[in-house]
């Protein structure tokens, strides 16, 4: 089934200016190790002001947000996003360029409790990289931190007929959402990025095959 799925992502991809950075600026795959996310900092915000405050924001610090607020983003953010059937069909990737905790390169995040973490993916500044991969190269150097977000067919098709790819683009949109709530409540710039080549990122990813690429969301 997943077959029919993947035609017709890749017909509808053929639409846009294909970006192909060379292979040599991809940062260096590592043996997977995993980093255990903290508890995630919880900001006392209004529920209404928050939700009116909510806006793309393109004004980036350098710095990589915090630990914990990166554990909010992914724990409350990510990890309470509504899946069709309860299952695990959006996986969080980050992409980390700006200083702070985590080392630049690759993670993916695994939110199963009891102890959700990070597993390292690759090593190494991604800036060129994703550079080359966007439709406006310049968010690459403005901003420290991406989370991409990646949808599992094969998680999901086993149960759902093709027709389910629709439904796993709306499962990533409910976490799109949450994701730029919880930015606004912790008060970090976000902004979801849709202009960028789906088969560059899914290399930069290491994406297993039946993983694509649903979006992207700026972050600092």
């Amino acid at each position: 089934m997943s077959e029919l799925v993947h035609a017709v992502h890749d017909a509808l991809n053929r639409t846009a200016v294909p970006r192909t950075p060379e292979p040599d600026l991809l940062p260096a795959r590592v043996r997977s190790g995993t980093r255990a996310l903290p508890a995630p900092r919880v900001p006392a915000v209004d529920l209404a002001a928050t939700l009116r405050g909510r806006r793309s924001r393109y004004a980036f610090a350098a710095a990589q947000p915090a630990l914990a607020d990166l554990a909010a983003l992914l724990r409350l953010g990510a990890g309470t996003a509504p899946h069709a059937g309860g299952l695990p069909s959006v996986v969080p990737y980050l992409v980390v360029r700006g200083p702070g905790d985590l080392a630049p390169g690759v993670h993916r995040a695994d939110l199963r409790l009891p102890l959700p973490g990070l597993v390292a993916l690759r090593a190494g500044d991604p800036t060129a990289y994703v550079a080359a991969a966007l439709d406006q190269p310049a968010f690459a150097t403005r901003v420290p931190l991406w989370i991409a977000l990646g949808i599992d067919l094969g998680a999901t098709l086993g149960r759902y007929p093709p027709r389910h790819y629709r439904t796993l683009h709306l499962d990533a949109g409910a976490t799109l959402q949450n994701l730029l709530l919880v930015a606004t409540a912790l008060g970090l710039a976000a902004c979801p990025v849709m202009g960028y080549d789906d088969r560059a990122w899914g290399r930069l990813l290491d994406l297993p095959d039946d993983v694509l690429v649903a979006g992207l969301v700026a972050v600092g």
